[in-house]
């Protein structure tokens, strides 16, 4: 694995070092912390369990983070809002800041901004080259190695405030996700199928026993001739157009 990420290694390296990535991190998050905690009012649900998961998981263990997109400021803004600012500026001792995708002619259109976004663990992204560019298997490496990766499935900004369609393929440059994903969708279609059975055997039974309570249809019974022969009711034949 070692071996496939060393010709991207410039990708992921901090260009003013590792003070200068902390920097960076710090800076910019504490502008996010200010800019939605205090100057507005920030509500986050489940902080907790988002804080187990990203400080106490398994060592070696990947994460992934998924949200919607309603501005340009969603990331690093809202991430600052959610995570303590004594974890950006911490970032050497743990790297466990997350890494972000931005698409290149919005993040690094000229050289200082490219090193700024890289110093801030962004991944710059080429629209309409797939997934096959080398940036995509830099991610899907830092998730195996156990980082965190925040993404914008949608692929693009919004403004309903709802999620939108995914982004074609954007599980699929990570294949122990997409795995995982898999076994989800496996394990809901069982359960599915499994309450579908017992509804419709509980419909099944109900149907039954309301059929054995209810009075019968004398108009729907068959009529028994005199000689104790049961006939069916035959309707009366309507005469034709020609007669």
């Amino acid at each position: 694995m070692d071996s496939v990420l060393e010709p991207e290694e410039p990708i992921i390296s901090p260009p003013w070092g590792e003070i200068g990535r902390v920097i960076t991190l710090a800076a910019v998050s504490l502008t996010g912390k200010f800019v939605l905690n205090w100057w507005n009012t920030t509500e986050i649900r489940n902080q907790s369990t988002f804080l187990q998961h990203l400080q106490h998981r398994q060592q070696g263990l990947g994460l992934i983070t998924v949200s919607n997109h309603t501005s340009t400021i969603d990331d690093p803004f809202v991430i600052s809002a959610m995570v303590p600012w004594s974890y950006f500026w911490t970032e050497h001792r743990h790297h466990g800041v997350r890494w972000a995708l931005c698409a290149k002619e919005i993040c690094y259109i000229n050289q200082f901004l490219g090193l700024f976004f890289q110093s801030g663990k962004t991944l710059a992204i080429e629209r309409g080259k797939g997934l096959n560019q080398p940036v995509m298997r830099v991610a899907a490496q830092r998730v195996a190695r156990g980082d965190w990766l925040h993404v914008f499935p949608e692929g693009r900004v919004g403004y309903a405030g709802t999620m939108g369609a995914f982004k074609w393929g954007y599980l699929s440059y990570c294949p122990s996700i997409t795995v995982d994903w898999q076994t989800f969708f496996q394990r809901a279609q069982w359960l599915l199928d499994q309450a579908w059975k017992e509804i419709t055997s509980r419909i099944e039974e109900a149907m039954r026993h309301l059929e054995s309570q209810s009075v019968p249809n004398k108009s729907q019974m068959p009529r028994v001739d005199k000689e104790g022969e049961s006939t069916a009711e035959v309707a009366p034949k309507l005469p034709s157009k020609t007669e």
